[in-house]
Parts: C-alpha cells; sequence; structure tokens
C-alpha cells in the first residue's frame, strides 16, 4: 500500500505514539558507575557476557561473583565499580535485554505502519518471536530469573510499554480494530506469555515451528474476531 508523500491521520498517529513508547522507556537499574571510556566499557560488558554464560551453565543460585569476574577476567574490584552485587548486575541486565527487544520490534511495528492489520502482527511477532528464538538458552534463562528478581514497578513499567506499542501497531494498520486497547492487551498476553511459557516449560531445545505454528494460528484467530468488530472487554 502506496502512502504517498503525505500520511493519514491515523498512521501519523501512530507513528507519533510509538515515538513517545520509546521515549518513556523505564531507566534501568542503578549501578555504581557509567562506564564512559572504552576499556570501561569493554569491561562492564565483560561481566555482562560472563553472567549470561554462567547463568546458562550453572544456574542463577550457584553464580558467584568471584566465578565472574574470572570469566570476565577482570578483578574483584572492577566488578564493584559497577555493580553493588550479583543481584543488581541480574537486574541490569534483564533491563538491557528486554529494552534490546522492545527497540526492535517498535522499528519493525513502525515498518509496517499503513499495511494491514495481519501483516502488521505478523511483521511484530516475527521480530519478537526471531529474536527470542536466535538466543534461545539466554532467553530461557531470563524468563526465569525475571520471575526471581524482578520487581513489581519493573513489570508493571515493562508490561505498559509493550501494551502501548502493540495499541500503536495497530493503529497504524490500515483496519484497525475498534478495540485497539483491547486487543493491545490481548495480543501481548498470548504473545509474551506463550512465548516466556514454551520456553519455561521445554528450554532452549523448544521446537520452533510448532512454537511458532502454534502462536500465528493463535493470533489469527483473535484478529478473527476483530473483524467482526466485538470490542474486547478490559479484562488483561
Amino acid at each position: 500500500m502506496s502512502l504517498g508523500n503525505k500520511s493519514p491521520p491515523g498512521v501519523r498517529l501512530a507513528r507519533g505514539a510509538l515515538a513517545r513508547a520509546a521515549e518513556g522507556a523505564p531507566p534501568p537499574p542503578a549501578v555504581r558507575r557509567r562506564p564512559r571510556q572504552s576499556r570501561a566499557q569493554a569491561s562492564a560488558q565483560a561481566l555482562q557476557d560472563a553472567f549470561v554464560r554462567v547463568l546458562i551453565e550453572r544456574g542463577y543460585a550457584r553464580t558467584t561473583i568471584r566465578e565472574l569476574v574470572g570469566v570476565a577476567g577482570v578483578g574483584v574490584g572492577t566488578f564493584y565499580d559497577y555493580f553493588g552485587n550479583k543481584h543488581a548486575l541480574a537486574a541490569f541486565w534483564i533491563h538491557q535485554r528486554v529494552q534490546a527487544l522492545e527497540a526492535a520490534v517498535r522499528e519493525a511495528a513502525a515498518a509496517a505502519t499503513g499495511r494491514s492489520l495481519a501483516d502488521v502482527v505478523d511483521a511484530v511477532l516475527a521480530v519478537q518471536l526471531g529474536t527470542v528464538l536466535q538466543a534461545a538458552p539466554e532467553w530461557a534463562a531470563l524468563f526465569l530469573l525475571e520471575r526471581q528478581i524482578s520487581s513489581i514497578d519493573a513489570f508493571r513499567s515493562h508490561y505498559g510499554n509493550w501494551v502501548q506499542m502493540w495499541q500503536s501497531a495497530l493503529l497504524g494498520a490500515a483496519d484497525p480494530p475498534q478495540d485497539a486497547a483491547g486487543a493491545a492487551r490481548l495480543l501481548h498476553a498470548i504473545s509474551y506469555g506463550w512465548i516466556s511459557q514454551s520456553l519455561l516449560a521445554h528450554g532452549p531445545g523448544v521446537d520452533a515451528q510448532a512454537l511458532r505454528a502454534g502462536l500465528v494460528q493463535a493470533l489469527h484467530a483473535v484478529l478473527g474476531t476483530l473483524e467482526r468488530e466485538n470490542p474486547i472487554e478490559n479484562r488483561l
């Protein structure tokens, strides 16, 4: 669908909403010091990479700071330059990963603006699911860990951002649903719940093809209800 030089009002509204959602992203968990020089940034990144490796291999409970600095090749003092404890590093890593996924999905939603509702949903899902499956061991560990350490405020903030992203994406479709807010809550609940629960239940070896097929079928079934213009009750 060609939009010409001037986008329709609904498309401009959706793009503006996506931009505001990006601007309203929650701040990262507090760290002791922000690495600014390249060497410091490399050390901080090495600690995060080491955390992911040890987390996947040993689990969070058995992950120690001494082991992390050994794998990262930095001193214990360097760890405490940036993070107060293991929990602070874990929370920061979760935030960074979720924020990166949200940004990728927002970009996909913006690129799909003006297309059919089904195409918009497929574009968002392709990036969300594809990103997670490309690093399935990491995301399986993340979904489990966030249930252990993430605060309710962090959960609510990210939930609100995801729902806002979905709503903005839906409003940008050529055939937006009547109840975009309700549809956004439902689509997020299904997609996030299906992906996270599948990885939690089956681990990184989850059948990616079956996961994708089942999720696409479920979301398109929801789209079928939207086409009948039945507003979704505010229950999520």
